[in-house]
């Protein structure tokens, strides 16, 4: 595996080995070696793949008041289609953003290292000079704005990263995405964009993910709000809360997410000191609907104890249950986490019926104590050392399902009563 991050001094000399080796590939540009070394030392941003301290991707730029060119792509051969540029150029993007950069630009040659990456980031090309260029979606005043409260730009290719969940992922992709996507198609069918949206289900299910990918796809900055951050006290949480929702509603795009929302959103007939809270919450939700381009989701596990005025229609447009993974869905998950294990001749329905209310998070567990168990046996030279069925059946019998029957059947009972999509 390969680790992305900023280039550090002692990375140079690897880096230089890497530019050298890269010389002799019919699809590397040569580059001026003392240039990138006085430049990189000189502080010009510059982004570095490395596995086993070993320089095996490289991405430098240079930067002139708000514009940014990035003048190296290189990837040892040995390295390349497996992600590495995409995700060198996102960290690039994230450093550049904050440096003040709006604009960036790269110019290759046909055919040369890097095109794939640059596209698979968004940039768009200009045929004939292939002169890579992109404007990102946020300016860099609000980017301050951003950083203010802990927020970040989602990569769009998490939502491809999300496994199974094909019927939520459908349902959110034609409710919510596609109409904040396009808002002209939209309003010309009638169609009204969601401005809040309530996710609610157990532990676990994916809530969090499922908002960080809607970000991502719609290409906004995302900002969660933490109820156990804001400062504590009835007063100082619903201060705190409004300021927060007020100076992020002054951007052009935003999506706001408040997780455990139950903790400041509960009835008030049954917590009356959260009155204030939910009071100032109620206030600011209508603030999303003008101007367009801002969404708050929230999430909760405990549904059923949010105060009925929040989750009434007209404050939360959609309302939608997010369950554990069914049978497809876990067939979709071990498939996945199958393809970067080495087994032999797993029979993956065996999988999906052993791991019934298993959480996505409980599969990963279960795949990795399996893993441990043949990491031990190779480390001490016994056969086989690859994983084996037993190994699952053992890591999965030491494995609790987060979803008992009893929070299974909560569930369901819950999305007849307020699911609402």
């Amino acid at each position: 595996m390969y680790k992305v991050r900023d280039l550090v001094p002692g990375d140079i000399s690897s880096a230089v080995r890497l530019l050298e080796l890269c010389r002799g590939v019919a699809d590397s540009r040569p580059v001026d070696i003392a240039k990138f070394v006085a430049d990189t030392s000189a502080g010009s941003p510059a982004i570095v793949a490395v596995a086993e301290d070993t320089v095996v991707g490289l991405v430098s730029s240079r930067i002139n008041n708000d514009d940014a060119w990035i003048n190296i792509v290189a990837i040892s051969p040995a390295w390349r289609h497996q992600g590495i540029g995409s995700a060198m150029l996102q960290r690039l993007e994230e450093k550049l953003l904050h440096e003040g950069v709006r604009n960036i630009s790269a110019l290759l040659t046909n055919f040369e290292a890097g095109q794939t990456a640059l596209v698979n980031r968004g940039f768009n090309p200009t045929h004939g000079l292939v002169l890579y260029e992109k404007s990102e979606p946020i300016e860099p005043s609000a980017m301050r704005v951003v950083d203010q409260w802990g927020g970040e730009l989602c990569d769009a290719a998490l939502w491809d990263r999300v496994a199974g969940m094909e019927a939520e992922k459908t349902l959110i992709e034609n409710r919510i995405i596609a109409p904040l996507a396009d808002p002209e198609l939209a309003a010309k069918i009638g169609v009204n964009a969601p401005s809040a949206v309530m996710l609610f289900g157990p532990p676990g299910t994916g809530k969090t993910t499922f908002a960080r990918a809607i970000a991502g796809r719609l290409g906004w900055p995302f900002v969660e709000l933490l109820p156990s951050k804001l400062d504590s006290g009835e007063n100082s949480l619903a201060a705190e809360l409004r300021n927060a929702l007020t100076e992020l509603l002054k951007l052009e795009n935003i999506v706001v997410f408040i997780d455990e929302v139950d903790e400041i959103a509960t009835a008030r007939t049954e917590s009356p000191s959260t009155r204030g809270v939910v009071n100032e919450l109620l206030k600011m939700i209508p603030a999303f609907r003008t101007p367009a381009g801002h969404l708050l989701v929230c999430a909760t596990n405990f549904v059923g104890n949010i105060d009925p005025a929040v989750l009434r229609p007209g404050r939360f447009d959609l309302v939608i249950p997010i369950g554990p993974p069914d049978e497809d869905a876990r067939h979709a998950l071990w498939t996945k986490i199958l393809t970067r294990l080495d087994t032999r001749e797993i029979k993956i329905n065996d999988l999906v019926k052993a791991t019934e209310g298993f959480t996505p998070g409980d599969i990963e567990l279960a795949s990795q104590r399996a893993a441990s168990i043949a990491f031990d046996r190779a480390r001490k030279g016994i056969e086989p050392s690859h994983i084996t069925s037993y190994d699952f059946v053992q890591s999965i019998s030491r494995t609790n399902a987060s979803i008992t029957s009893q929070i299974a059947k909560q569930f369901a009972d819950e999305s007849k009563r307020f699911g609402r999509a």
